[in-house]
């Protein structure tokens, strides 16, 4: 394996794996539905294959047609356009009715949506966050009774709000959930090595290309998958080349 492909997928699949299977009871089971944020990125990536590996059936958010291919290539059995709705970020004070109960229509078309793309009027139970703030009270809401909102991260914003009548009343579950152990770092290894999870490396970049890349992802320009910076190392190099 060369190092751009062995350093580019840990750090995600990896963060993936637990937040899927690393918070019991709330583990994938087949013919589970997984809702997937930022199904096209580096997390979202592994979170489909993940899913699939134990018979799940992932649903991928993305911006774009060509990042919904791709997460059908991967092995998700639906897809949705974020760009199709409006309803993301904070939740309206219920005190404003009508920007309330435009919210409200938002998450339940969204919802409605999930149900079509998974082709079965069930909720996700498990859904897998990492944008926080502007998704967080949509995964609250769409979570299944008695279902899992797990998140790594908060790309979107930090503050975000939760209407705790979903976790009480629907025993809804929010988990937090950061990197992994090395037993789950090493399956993630071993399912990459067998050939049953693809890295996704998309764009291999060289030292002097770095600011370039994380330009890119501050602008939402980056290719899918991951992209790898390779220091002190050429392209497909998968030796220590000691003199």
């Amino acid at each position: 394996m060369p190092w751009d492909v062995s350093g580019g997928f840990l750090a995600s699949a990896a963060t993936a794996y637990r937040q899927l299977f690393g918070w019991p009871p709330h583990t994938v089971r087949p013919g589970d539905p997984v809702l997937v944020w930022g199904g096209a990125g580096g997390l979202g990536t592994s979170a489909i294959q993940l899913a699939r590996q134990v018979g799940g059936k992932p649903v991928a958010v993305v911006s774009t047609e060509e990042k919904a291919k791709l997460c059908r290539e991967l092995g998700a059995v639906g897809t949705i356009l974020r760009t199709e709705f409006d309803h993301w970020g904070r939740t309206p004070d219920e005190s404003d009715t009508q920007a309330y109960a435009e919210w409200f229509r938002g998450v339940r078309a969204f919802g409605k949506r999930f149900w079509a793309e998974l082709g079965e009027r069930r909720s996700p139970r498990i859904v897998f966050e990492h944008v926080g703030a502007d998704t967080l009270p949509t995964s609250l809401y769409l979570c299944d009774n008695s279902g899992m909102v797990v998140l790594c991260g908060a790309t979107s914003g930090f503050q975000a709000d939760v209407d705790l009548r979903f976790l009480w009343m629907r025993l809804k579950r929010l988990q937090g959930s950061h990197f992994a152990s090395p037993a789950q770092c090493r399956m993630v290894i071993d399912l990459v090595e067998d050939g049953r999870l693809d890295p996704c490396v998309s764009r291999v970049v060289g030292f002097d290309e770095i600011g370039e890349a994380h330009q890119l992802m501050s602008e939402n320009r980056q290719p899918p998958g991951n992209m790898v910076a390779l220091v002190n190392a050429a392209p497909g190099q998968a030796d220590l080349d000691l003199p």
